[in-house]
């Protein structure tokens, strides 16, 4: 009699347990992509600033070499694919 109370008392502790280690882990990966998220923003905001930055480059350079603003090709014309991708031709 004993004995099956003391083996449901310890299904029970271990099934708890087993139950509190899952959460912990869950909580672990979900501070994981938290901190991915947070970086991925920084990321994005440091290319965003570095694309206008290289537009910005890019237009002072032809205004001071004197060219006129580069007329927008038509996005069918190279397949829609920009900068370098649309130099190489396809294979």
């Amino acid at each position: 009699m004993y004995f099956r109370f003391a083996a449901g008392l310890i299904l029970a502790l271990l099934v708890s347990m087993a139950g509190i280690w899952l959460e912990k882990q869950t909580l672990e990966l979900r501070r994981s992509i938290s901190v991915q998220h947070y970086h991925e923003e920084i990321l994005r905001g440091w290319l965003v600033r570095r694309r206008l930055q290289a537009e910005r480059l890019t237009m002072d350079a032809l205004q001071t070499s004197g060219m006129q603003n580069p007329t927008l090709a038509e996005p069918a014309a190279n397949g829609g694919r920009r900068g370098a991708a649309a130099e190489r031709p396809r294979r």
